[in-house]
């Protein structure tokens, strides 16, 4: 018999099966299907990354939020006199200003705001400047917001005047700096709930700076003083930065108690108690010399 003559068959065949063509009859071969490819690990990978972009920005978002904002100092050359020549020599030219509030800002704002769970105020801008004329009753420093997150704050001539001016306007820029950071209730709080708050979080960076007891002396019959903070916040870590924190959008005395997590009043009692005896021969002594209850 004759042998069949076989045709060429193309290389450019179907990819899923190739044929061999002899004379009228076609014999077609089928070569394995490819193997359908398993769930692809770019897919996965994909959504790991997106989810790590999200995370990512998050985190940078908020990094910026505390991170920093911008700082302009204001010289006083123009005011003329000593107390202005004073400011520029020792707290413009050299950039001190800007390092003493962002000492400042650091602290409070580790102290107010742990986590992303406390709210922070929107701050971009803060201008640091002298106190326009010679006027040395007004207050050490004032904060003026302008909006938008930018805020002023002014320093009295008079703290240029004083022999230690350095630490004078050092401790008046990190009272400004936590009144800046501090939420009031919208001005509801009581008076003496954020001041004690202030001078508490002013005396972070310096402990030279805490309250003399004989300035502390008068607050305690309030209670709420930068003493009775600090005592608070050792046997209730974040106990500042709670109360803050319910101090937000309106003020209530349960913000105490819900920041404390127990009861207010009875530890008052027994602070304000502990504060006006003689400290007892064995008994625990707090940071500021009474003893005091572990809360």
């Amino acid at each position: 018999m004759e042998a069949p003559l076989l045709l060429p068959v193309s290389t450019a065949a179907c990819s899923s099966s190739f044929g061999i063509t002899v004379d009228d009859d076609t014999t077609t071969v089928l070569s394995p299907a490819p193997a359908r490819s398993s769930p692809s690990g770019r897919s996965i990978l994909a959504r790991y990354l997106a989810v790590l972009l999200v995370a990512s920005v998050s985190l940078f978002a908020h990094h910026e939020a505390s991170k920093g904002f911008r700082i302009d100092v204001v010289s006083a050359a123009n005011q003329g006199g000593v107390a202005g020549r004073r400011f520029d020599l020792l707290f413009v030219s050299n950039g001190r200003a800007e390092r003493v509030l962002h000492r400042a800002s650091r602290a409070v704002e580790e102290a107010l705001f742990p986590d992303p769970s406390f709210p922070r105020r929107r701050v971009t801008r803060v201008t640091v400047r002298m106190m326009d004329g010679g006027n040395l009753t007004a207050a050490d420093a004032t904060v003026d917001a302008n909006g938008a997150g930018e805020y002023v704050i002014s320093l009295s001539p008079r703290l240029l005047s004083d022999a230690r001016a350095v630490d004078a306007v050092a401790s008046a820029v990190r009272r400004a700096v936590a009144r800046m950071w501090l939420w009031d209730a919208r001005g509801a709080a009581p008076a003496h709930v954020t001041e004690s708050m202030v001078e508490y979080l002013a005396a972070i960076p310096d402990a030279a700076a805490a309250t003399s007891p004989a300035e502390d002396d008068a607050s305690n019959t309030r209670c709420i003083s930068p003493r009775f903070l600090k005592h608070l916040e050792r046997h209730r870590a974040g106990f500042v930065a709670r109360l803050n924190r319910a101090m937000r959008d309106r003020w209530s005395d349960a913000a105490v108690d819900a920041a404390l997590g127990a009861p207010a009043r009875p530890v008052c009692a027994a602070y304000l108690a502990a504060s006006v005896q003689p400290p007892v021969v064995g008994s625990t002594s707090v940071a500021d010399g009474s003893t005091v209850a572990a809360v």
